[in-house]
């Protein structure tokens, strides 16, 4: 399987005025081998304050039979996830 994209499907724009939130991030980590060894992290902006229509996207992020996911946001803001969708083609190998 080639993950052509990682999208995760958020509340956005939730920013704070300013210091450490004011551009909540996003951090993705992936595993090929049930969460023994991870990926390096990939990081994508959740919007600064009033940016509603931002979308948290991951290009490119390899291909796998068995991957796991990790999801983590660190910045003192509220967070509602929603949902979480893969580009996905099959290969033929």
């Amino acid at each position: 399987i080639i993950y052509d994209l990682f999208e995760i499907d958020m509340e956005t724009g939730i920013g704070l005025t300013s210091g450490q939130g004011s551009d909540p991030q996003v951090m993705i980590r992936y595993s090929s081998d049930g969460g023994r060894s991870w990926s390096n992290e990939r990081w994508a902006s959740a919007g600064k304050i009033g940016e509603y229509r931002r979308r948290v996207r991951f290009p490119r992020c390899g291909s796998d039979r068995d991957r796991v996911w990790e999801v983590t946001i660190t910045d003192p803001v509220p967070v509602t996830l929603i949902s979480a969708q893969a580009n996905i083609r099959i290969c033929d190998t």
